[in-house]
């Protein structure tokens, strides 16, 4: 596999555990999928400094 190869595969995994972050933060976890795919380790970086008090989930 080249390097774009790689480069793809960790973008796409990059922007999957952005959206199990999202997920664990009551946030959308499509739409920060997407975002992530878009921009990449930026959106990430937003997604974690974002100090927005959350709403807890019952189980």
């Amino acid at each position: 596999m080249e390097w774009q190869g790689w480069a793809g595969a960790g973008w796409v995994t990059l922007a999957m555990l952005a959206a199990g972050l999202a997920g664990v933060q009551g946030r959308s976890k499509l739409w920060w999928f997407f975002v992530t795919l878009l921009f990449g380790p930026f959106a990430l970086f937003f997604l974690v400094i974002w100090t927005e008090p959350l709403t807890r989930r019952e189980p």
